[in-house]
């Protein structure tokens, strides 16, 4: 009994959470790089306590032989998590390092030169891998 009481609580609970997501989160039009990341943050942290409990109830659902709950909502915030976790994850590496660039001295930038063109060049790749729908704001606009 408690198990179906907590699989409707979750069911809720994710509606929620998707909601707040949208309305709140890191997708929200407007928002500076390092405010997005912060609820990028914030949200995948809440995002790990809600798969932690469907887990729980999956295998509950298994072991008492009854049909698995589909969480629609749960895998898609799941993996527009998973596309911006890469996308800040490179912002946040690009930001980091030009910020230890304008540390070096000018006296050390023609000793450092070549291992920033390298890093540069580096962060070009980077970007060419991450998902084609990041590299289009329409594409990623159809996800939602």
């Amino acid at each position: 009994m408690n198990l179906i009481k907590g699989i409707r609580a979750l069911v809720i609970d994710v509606k929620e959470f998707r909601h707040n997501f949208e309305t709140k989160g890191p997708t929200v039009a407007g928002l500076e790089p390092r405010e997005a990341l912060n609820r990028l943050r914030m949200f995948s942290d809440e995002y790990s306590v809600r798969k932690r409990k469907f887990d729980s109830y999956y295998a509950g659902e298994t072991l008492f032989g009854l049909p698995h709950t589909p969480y629609p909502l749960l895998v898609k915030t799941a993996s527009e998590i998973e596309l911006l976790d890469k996308l800040y994850g490179l912002y946040s590496k690009v930001k980091d390092t030009i910020g230890k660039w304008r540390e070096i001295p000018w006296t050390d930038i023609v000793a450092e030169i070549d291992k920033m063109v390298d890093t540069t060049e580096t962060f070009g790749r980077d970007c060419s891998r991450l998902p084609g729908v990041l590299k289009s704001w329409e594409a990623y606009k159809e996800l939602k």
